[in-house]
Parts: structure tokens; C-alpha cells; sequence
């Protein structure tokens, strides 16, 4: 990989209403074999164990391989406040606020990675995503979105205007990297009732080769490169400013 690791720092007040790290398999042991294993080897970052409704499903497909890839099992942690996720052949790892940074994210990431690998035996996967949902807000609580973010949504004069909702979304390749999908909306709102502007980032990678995940940990690190790279490209430098504060790796 060529790509430059992009520097990142650690702010003050984080936009991030979650952060997910997912992958998709396309084989395996029996999936009934893995919530099992899972939570105890789990047991002591992730206490609490979860039966999701889906898990209904497990019995309702002859073969495996058709089962929806949605989770099916969930086990929390309390510090930090995160998730794993499992369901046939998936696997995710969620943040929730507050987002401790970058570094704890990425350890919970590999350490979790490396106990399903052990169990599910589902070698490489088919896909593996990063993804950064923000909700940008402004002390003044402007009624636009250019006024949160550097986007600006057109469309014909002769519809009305102003919109009363706006939402967009860009796909950017990165070489043999992925690609990057940024989504944006206005108005959106936060569990605090606060409105602002959602921002969200999700960097993917899914060639019909499959993903080595000997390169899993150097491809994390790019990948959250890049999406801090966007976020910071397209926040007005005012709210950056804000979320900065006084505290900074």
C-alpha cells in the first residue's frame, strides 16, 4: 500500500454518535457454535450477553449460507461504552459515546478480531468496513447546513425554497484502499434533542479477491486516516475549533 498514514488527533468533544468496525465471511464453522465460544472468551471486556429477536431465524433456513448476515447475538461493555455483534458469518465492534479515541477503538477492534478468528474459523473475509456517524452541532443553531458543514445542495429555482430537508451522498475510490461513501443530512437530530447536521463516513473494502487480514491492522489505520482526512475537510473551521477545545493528543 502506498497511501501515507494520515496524522490524527484526539478531540475534546467528539462528534461520534457511534463508530463500527464490521466484517462480512463467507464461511465458517456453524454459526450455533459461535455465541458460545464468543462470550466466554469475552466474558471479561464484555459482561453482558444479549439474544437478539433475529436469533429466531437461526432454525428457519435449510442452508447456512442463505441466512441473512444480520446480528443475532450482542455483548456489551460498560467501559467503554462499546458493543460486538455477531450473526453468520459477520462480526461488528461499536463505539458509542463517549468515544474514548482512536487508540482504545483500534485495540478493541484487533483484540475482538482475533478471538472470532480463533473460534468461527472463517478465515479471511469478504468485506471489512470502518465507519464514523456524526452529528455536528452549533451553539447558534443555525437553520442551514452550510452553516454546519462546507456542502452545498443545488437544485432548480422554480421548486421551492428553502428545502425543508437535505441529504446527499458522494462515493470517493482510494486506490487499492476502498472506497470512501459520505452521507450527508439536515436537520438531524441527537438523543439530547439537539439539532444540527449528520455527517457520515464509511470506508469499505469489497474485491472478489477477499481481504487478507494479515494487512487488516496497517488497512485500519489508513482507513481511519482518511475519514478523519474527510471530517475535518468538511466541518466549518469554526465547529472544528469548538470540538478541539483545549485538550489535543
Amino acid at each position: 500500500m502506498s497511501e501515507t498514514i494520515i496524522a490524527t488527533e484526539k478531540l475534546a468533544h467528539p462528534a461520534i454518535v457511534e463508530a463500527v468496525c464490521e466484517f462480512r465471511f463467507g464461511k465458517g464453522i456453524s454459526y450455533t457454535m459461535i455465541p458460545g465460544a464468543m462470550s466466554e472468551r469475552l466474558r471479561a471486556k464484555f459482561p453482558s450477553f444479549e439474544v437478539l429477536p433475529t436469533a429466531s431465524l437461526l432454525g428457519g433456513f435449510p442452508d447456512e449460507g442463505m441466512m441473512p448476515q444480520v446480528p443475532h447475538h450482542r455483548f456489551r461493555s460498560q467501559q467503554p461504552n462499546a458493543l460486538v455483534q455477531t450473526g453468520p458469518r459477520l462480526l461488528t465492534v461499536n463505539m458509542l459515546p463517549v468515544y474514548p479515541g482512536f487508540e482504545t477503538f483500534r485495540d478493541l477492534i484487533l483484540y475482538v478480531l482475533r478471538q472470532y478468528r480463533e473460534v468461527a474459523q472463517s478465515g479471511n473475509p469478504l468485506t471489512v468496513g470502518l465507519r464514523y456517524i456524526n452529528h455536528i452541532v452549533s451553539p447558534s443553531a443555525e437553520p442551514t447546513l452550510g452553516k454546519y458543514l462546507k456542502c452545498e445542495i443545488s437544485y432548480p429555482n422554480e421548486l421551492p425554497h428553502p428545502p425543508s430537508e437535505v441529504s446527499s451522498r458522494l462515493a470517493l475510490h482510494y486506490a487499492e484502499l476502498g472506497t470512501l461513501g459520505l452521507v450527508v443530512g439536515f436537520p438531524s437530530q441527537n438523543a439530547r434533542g439537539e439539532i444540527g447536521a449528520l455527517l457520515d463516513l464509511d470506508f469499505s473494502w469489497g474485491e472478489l479477491k477477499g481481504f487478507d487480514l494479515d494487512r487488516f491492522p496497517d488497512w485500519l489505520d489508513r482507513a481511519h486516516g482518511i475519514i478523519y482526512s474527510a471530517f475535518t475537510a468538511t466541518v466549518l473551521e469554526q465547529i472544528m475549533t469548538q470540538m478541539r477545545g483545549t485538550q489535543h493528543d
